[in-house]
């Protein structure tokens, strides 16, 4: 733990990382995030109130010093991180943030992540439409889309077979969406369907 500490602090000096990210990796060691008045880096922190709470309790996933450091040796895209950082609830673990991290899976799909309400996803099923390039349009689409039967499968096949987010759009404006299990939605989705058919036809199910 003394040497990842002394690789920090050494990132530090040389201006690699900024302070308040080095208070992130020694917090993440378990150090204390203040350093102590001999330290040359007291001077240009200021020591927290220990009146008030240091950061509030949360569910986002954490890494260890290891997994961050080995961010930092691979050049990984700092928005990335921020993107990670927003999500208020994942379903994924450090292994899998470092995966996409380093293969360059797009800030905004993660931040798209972020915005699903409750959608039954895993933290494969994202890590997998991360590294193939889901749109993260067709993810804010899916915001609002409460199906029945709608599992993290569906949504990654609809997403790897680049399903157009104006067809989720279309579908959560009818009101026959919740006739539809699934499997036949995703099958419509990626054939495609005209509109006017489905509207005459949806009710003959």
């Amino acid at each position: 733990m003394k040497e990842e500490r002394a690789q920090i602090l050494a990132m530090l000096q040389k201006g690699k990382i900024t302070v308040d990210e080095a208070d992130l990796l020694l917090e993440a060691l378990g150090q204390t995030a203040v350093p102590t008045p001999s330290s040359p880096l007291a001077k240009n922190i200021t020591p927290l109130d220990p009146l008030k709470p240091v950061k509030p309790l949360h569910t986002s996933p954490k890494l260890t010093a290891e997994q961050i450091l080995q961010l930092n040796r691979e050049g990984v895209n700092p928005d990335f991180i921020r993107a990670v950082r927003q999500l208020p609830h994942t379903a994924l673990t450090g292994d899998q943030i470092v995966t996409m991290a380093i293969e360059g899976v797009d800030p905004a799909f993660i931040t798209a992540v972020g915005q699903l309400e409750e959608l039954p996803l895993t933290g494969d099923h994202i890590v997998q439409m991360g590294l193939e390039g889901v749109d993260p349009d067709f993810l804010q689409a899916l915001n609002g889309l409460h199906m029945p039967g709608l599992t993290g499968d569906h949504i990654m096949q609809m997403g790897l077979e680049g399903v157009d987010e104006s067809f989720i759009q279309k579908m959560k404006e009818t009101d026959f969406v919740q006739e539809l299990d699934g499997d036949a939605f995703v099958q419509m989705a990626i054939e495609g369907m005209d509109d006017e058919l489905l509207q005459e036809t949806i009710h003959l199910l």
